[in-house]
């Protein structure tokens, strides 16, 4: 055995021995660098984690550890993950849910969003249908309408149907249960609002949720872990005539974290800062750390302006942190990705460059995720593995499978090389 080569291996075993945590990252980026030779996986760490994620990282200490066997002390940690149709099919987030959610517990599945009965699509992990009814929706491109309000999820859903009608199922996939024994509906009461009825799968009567009851939540517990539920709309006054939804929440009542997503399909930082009540109702979700993942459509068309765009990354981050000041925000980077399919996109350099410098003018961790990709042009290299669509903007289920995975990653780097690790 050479020298060197004993070197490395005393050096990789003492840190296999000291720092576990930090090992057994370690040994899953290298797994992925092999398998995957374009990756820079060496780039995959949170910029600023120390400083733009103490607060996040001090509530996840909080939290049981599942690796070590450590009972859990009853806490949660509730993330947010906001973005356009990265994030909205909750492929990518969805990955790093499931691996938080295995270190750390399962304290359910969190905000979520009829997207089928909004005629959209949504994460695979939650399956909503239209049971009967006429259904409007409203999502956040769209122009402002007093009449239908974008919310908490970026989208709204209205009815003034007495028949409407629509389900929620909980699927049997492998990974987390995501079973509830808690739901609550995020809607807009007042003496105009439909109840809420809530059913089983064979008709049995679980609850009613009043509209008119004060506050954006109205929620109903279960006695049992629930896969299906649906919910009709229902009146007792002539007054009640119609029903205005943002989501619904669901929970288990276990220790652990929430990693709740908010994606629209198109969305761009402008869209989400002309929506008032995004920003009024996001402290229901108790936000311990905001993960931002946007930019692609900002800097899709050839007019980008990196001037316009800071300040309106300003204005998003500020609204945020005015409403939710406990919460620490983590920037990424988006992905490399080519212009009508055919030309390289160098404006995402540009929104890079701004995203890097404000974290660092305002103390916010950030993770650039095209430096990890591959840099300029690496789209190609993904796109030939299979980990990308044809139109170099989306990735396929597995390549959101191994952004997820990198995230994750590079978030529990960033909280092993804590000095307190």
């Amino acid at each position: 055995m050479s020298l060197p080569f004993f070197r490395l291996l005393l050096v990789s075993l003492l840190l296999a021995i000291c720092y576990p945590a930090r090992a057994q990252v370690a040994g899953r980026l290298d797994s992925l660098q092999a398998a995957y030779p374009f990756l820079h996986t060496s780039a995959n760490r949170i910029e600023n984690a120390q400083i733009g994620l103490q607060r996040f990282y001090q509530r996840l200490e909080q939290l049981p550890r599942h690796w070590a066997g450590l009972p859990p002390p009853g806490r949660r940690v509730s993330v947010v993950h906001l973005g356009d149709s990265h994030v909205q099919a909750d492929e990518f987030s969805g990955r790093v849910r499931q691996e938080l959610q295995r270190s750390y517990g399962n304290a359910g599945r969190g905000l979520v969003f009829p997207y089928r009965v909004a005629r959209t699509n949504g994460s695979p992990t939650v399956r909503t249908a239209t049971r009967s009814g006429q259904w409007q929706a409203r999502r956040v491109l769209a122009a402002p309408d007093s009449l239908l309000p974008i919310g908490l999820s970026g989208l709204s859903l209205a009815t003034s149907d007495l028949d409407a009608t629509f389900t929620l199922r909980i699927p049997s996939l492998p990974g987390p249960d995501y079973r509830f024994s808690k739901l609550t509906l995020l809607r807009q009461p007042g003496p105009a609002a439909f109840d809420w009825q809530l059913r089983e799968a064979h008709g049995r009567l679980l609850g009613t949720l009043p509209g008119d009851t004060p506050g954006l939540a109205s929620a109903l517990l279960f006695d049992s872990l629930r896969s299906f539920v649906e919910l009709s709309a229902a009146r007792t006054s002539p007054r009640q005539t119609n029903g205005l939804l943002y989501g619904l929440l669901l929970e288990n009542g276990q220790a652990g974290l929430f990693y709740n997503a908010i994606g629209v399909n198109g969305a761009a930082v402008r869209h989400y800062n002309r929506a008032p009540l995004f920003f009024e109702q996001m402290p229901v979700l108790q936000p311990d750390l905001f993960i931002i993942s946007l930019g692609t459509n900002d800097a899709y068309e050839r007019d980008f302006d990196a001037v316009l765009f800071a300040q309106q990354l300003d204005t998003l981050v500020s609204r945020l942190r005015r409403r939710c000041p406990q919460a620490d925000v983590l920037l990424t980077a988006p992905a490399d990705s080519y212009r009508a399919r055919r030309y390289r996109n160098p404006d995402l350099a540009r929104l890079r460059t701004v995203l890097r410098a404000y974290c660092q003018q305002h103390d916010l961790a950030y993770w650039d995720f095209a430096a990890v990709q591959g840099g300029y042009g690496s789209m190609r290299a993904w796109q030939a593995r299979g980990l990308a669509q044809a139109d170099l903007v989306h990735f396929t289920p597995k390549g959101y499978d191994v952004q997820g995975l990198l995230l994750y990653l590079a978030l529990q780097d960033g909280f092993a090389s804590l000095p307190h690790r």
